[in-house]
């Protein structure tokens, strides 16, 4: 009898990994009983009535795979026991979505897949993922599933990404990437889409068939041109996106190419744990009992500089705050507002430091400029006890 799958769909991720299995017993004919230790408040009990899971490789190699692409694998899980085996989905190393999980238990002899989707968007090298299932089997409550392998950059794009570098405010800047085949003869890439959609409107992108002499590897067969177009309007600030593009590629069907760069113009931030080149303020490790202040100074310049406003618009995490005061003019060319940034004492542990997984806190300021309508600050920190 089967069962409807669990489904864990596992985005961006880190590569922190949960202990949660004691030992794993191997069994002839290469199945595996999963051992763990109980839930608080769960007593193991060795009647024959109960539940019992078996999994087969409850750790799966997903070899070499291309940055940007997607591998999954489904997990079986059986009920061995006499009695109804229930599932539910528990912590993970990794930033997961959960959809389509039964509440129906599994009934003795029953099984279900449980199926672990995970893509490659972090930098070349090896990684493991892990997700944990927790159970009503009184001596395995906990499973931990887990996939391993090696990112690697995909031979067939150069450059890897979509660099801008420094983009200045309300200027058109332009960047190709090259996608290649080298097994087949024809390429076919379609339906590019950006990741976010808060800023799509300010990007265009065409795709272009290559002519044999255009390609940039002689060992290529095919090719096409990937060209991606800034508009005006774009937050002052980085900027960093993924480009996913389908193809006709093997193994490469959904290919995610980063975009990267930097908005800049007359308005700049200054201070001792900014860093300007990635437009992030780092914090570091703050103890929740003491807080942290950071002291930031914006500098406005130009012929418009002391009628430029500004204003906080947003800050995520809540706990967060951004202060703006009172602003002090240097020449009619030249303003300084000083801006604050503060964790504050009693904060509760919290890790915002965009790890692989794009979750750096942020503050949103709102100008009046007519090049820079808003500005973004990223905010990297962890806050321990």
């Amino acid at each position: 009898m089967r069962i409807p799958a669990v489904i864990l769909v596992a985005a961006v991720v880190g590569a922190t990994v949960g202990a949660a299995i004691a030992y794993v017993e191997v069994r002839p004919g290469g199945t595996a009983a999963v051992r763990s230790s109980t839930s608080p408040g769960t007593t193991a009990s060795p009647t024959g009535t109960a539940p019992r899971i078996e999994i087969d490789q409850p750790l799966y190699q997903f070899g070499a795979m291309q940055r940007g692409t997607t591998k999954s694998h489904e997990f079986e899980f059986r009920n061995i026991g006499q009695s109804p085996l229930t599932l539910s989905v528990g912590g993970t190393s990794c930033k997961c979505t959960i959809g389509n999980v039964s509440n129906a238990p599994i009934p003795p002899g029953g099984t279900v897949q449980v199926k672990l989707e995970w893509s490659a968007l972090v930098n070349p090298g090896p990684f493991r993922q892990t997700a944990t299932i927790l159970t009503n089997d009184p001596l395995n409550s906990r499973v931990e599933l887990s996939v391993e392998g090696e990112v690697t950059e995909a031979t067939g794009i150069y450059p890897p990404d979509f660099m801008f570098d420094k983009v200045t405010a309300g200027d058109a800047r332009t960047a190709d990437v090259f996608v290649m085949a080298f097994a087949q003869d024809e390429l076919k890439v379609s339906e590019p889409e950006l990741s976010n959609t808060e800023t799509r409107q300010f990007f265009d992108v065409s795709v272009e068939p290559l002519k044999p002499e255009e390609l940039s590897n002689s060992k290529a067969k095919a090719g096409v041109r990937v060209r991606v177009t800034t508009k005006p309007g774009l937050r002052l600030g980085r900027f960093d996106q993924w480009l996913a593009v389908s193809t006709n590629i093997p193994d490469a069907e959904t290919i995610k190419i980063p975009i990267v760069g930097r908005v800049v113009g007359n308005i700049s931030i200054h201070g001792r744990m900014w860093n300007e080149d990635q437009g992030v303020l780092r914090l570091g490790r703050v103890k929740s009992s003491e807080g942290v202040v950071a002291p930031l100074n914006i500098v406005l310049r130009g012929d418009d500089a002391d009628t430029v406003e500004l204003s906080v618009v947003s800050v995520d995490p809540p706990e967060l705050v951004a202060k703006l005061g009172e602003p002090k003019k240097v020449k009619d060319t030249l303003i300084h507002v000083p801006l604050v940034i503060e964790i504050p004492p009693g904060t509760p542990p919290m890790a915002r430091l965009d790890i692989d997984q794009h979750d750096e806190a942020r503050v949103v300021l709102k100008t009046n400029h007519p090049d820079v309508p808003e500005m973004v600050l990223g905010v990297r920190f962890a806050v321990e006890k």
